[in-house]
């Protein structure tokens, strides 16, 4: 059963039963959902573009942002869309934003200047709200006419730590949270029968552990540096064009902001190891009790030689007329085409 919100966050009514459900929660970056059901009279009603669709077990919900119809033997509606983090992809930096202090600090000067309190009073989206949650991860940089939500993801991502948006459907509010995931003490193998399958990954196809970071000036008097160490056939180097940054309207220092815009970058550059299972809901462990989304787990492989002390990144919960399946990816997994043009086209 899922409840369905207007846009005013106004419940509308109930989605009693579906054909389908993918419901995929993600640490760092926007969840999205799938849903397929009989093309009812009242889900015709409820299943608009604009509306929210709250699961009432998860803390998120999604926004949906499509809707298919289609008739074959019978009339079905499906639809989908993306987490209520999405609600920051509506914005952008509108200027330029010195970011100099933690992580939640920068986040919230950001949410606070476009879209909870901005100059422009049109662009405020008065139901969305922000907890500082004092995750001091130091940042120090720069952001100019970046989308928010993706400027908001890079930070969290560069960091290490979650980002959720937290339906509370008795306030009518959303409120953003930074989170640091917790180490459990789940251990994930074949062998102890609580995997089903298991596609173990490791690529270096887009790592970089070299960074040289230009930063303002022309010719000879262009300011650079450099982090990272490596030397040999290891060395593996990118150049970072950071001319955006200016020293002038950086109250801290500049060689530290022009690192860190190095590091975020080779934080994205990572040499990737990551394992996509199934997990066997019927296995020794339980979901969101023994291990939840963005917590440090141990996953071990036996036969491939492999023991990874490694992150949820990402789950994906379906729901169909076999009941419920879980499908994981532990540890950062292989950038998509559409995701490695987006980095590359910023």
């Amino acid at each position: 059963m899922f409840y369905i919100f207007n846009n005013t966050l106004e419940l509308s009514g109930v989605v009693e039963s579906f054909e389908y459900l993918r419901w995929t929660r993600r640490y760092n970056r926007c969840g999205s959902f799938e849903l397929k059901a009989i093309a009812t009279d009242e889900n015709l009603a409820l299943l608009m573009i604009g509306n929210i669709l709250w699961p009432g077990s998860d803390e998120e919900a999604g926004i949906i942002e499509y809707v298919e119809m289609s008739r074959e033997e019978r009339e079905i509606i499906a639809v989908g869309g993306r987490f209520a983090t999405s609600y920051l992809s509506r914005r952008i930096i509108w200027s330029t934003e010195t970011l100099n202090g933690g992580l939640s600090d920068c986040v919230g000067q950001l949410l606070q200047n476009h879209i909870m309190n901005p100059s422009n009073a049109d662009r405020e989206i008065d139901f969305l709200h922000y907890i500082n949650d004092n995750i001091t991860n130091a940042v120090s940089t720069q952001i100019s006419y970046r989308n928010l939500m993706d400027a908001v993801t890079g930070l969290c991502e560069a960091s290490d730590v979650g980002v959720k948006t937290v339906f509370d459907p008795t306030a009518k509010t959303f409120t953003v949270r930074l989170y640091e995931g917790a180490e459990s003490q789940a251990v994930f193998a074949e062998e102890y029968e609580n995997l089903t399958s298991q596609i173990f990954t490791q690529s270096v196809v887009d790592y970089s552990n070299i960074a040289l970071i230009g930063g303002e000036g022309e010719g000879a008097s262009r300011i650079f540096v450099t982090t990272g160490s490596r030397a040999g056939a290891n060395r593996r180097e990118i150049f970072v064009d950071a001319k955006d940054l200016r020293s002038e309207d950086l109250s801290g220092d500049y060689t530290t902001a022009l690192l860190f815009r190095g590091q975020s970058k080779l934080s994205e550059r990572v040499m990737t190891q990551s394992f996509d299972a199934a997990i066997n809901p019927h296995g020794n462990l339980r979901y969101k009790v023994d291990f939840d989304l963005g917590q440090t787990v141990k996953v071990i492989s036996i036969r491939w030689g492999v023991i990874l002390d490694t992150r949820i990144t990402e789950i994906e919960e379906t729901y169909d007329a076999d009941g419920q399946s879980l499908d994981f990816v532990f540890g950062k997994g292989i950038l998509t085409l559409p995701q490695k043009l987006k980095e590359v086209l910023g």
